[in-house]
């Protein structure tokens, strides 16, 4: 497994919402998953200027239940 980093949406619908950052595309945006709304068959493409870092990295869970229960243990809120 890989480390990621775990960001916060700092704009759009989803602001507010924790992420996992789990590889950027050919335009440069961050493909974030949260385990729920965005899974990893299709992450979610977020402006790199609309996501803050948290500081903290985890390493890539295999599931999208796994991702899920990472972000939660992460105990970050908006």
């Amino acid at each position: 497994m890989r480390k990621v980093s775990a960001v916060i949406s700092k704009a759009g619908g989803d602001a507010g919402r924790v992420y996992l950052v789990v590889g950027y595309d050919d335009r440069g945006y961050a493909l974030c998953v949260d385990g729920v709304r965005h899974k990893l068959a299709r992450p979610k493409s977020k402006n790199v200027r609309h996501i803050r870092s948290t500081g903290r990295e985890v390493e890539l869970p295999a599931t999208d239940a796994d991702v899920a229960s990472a972000v939660a243990r992460l105990g970050i809120s908006s």
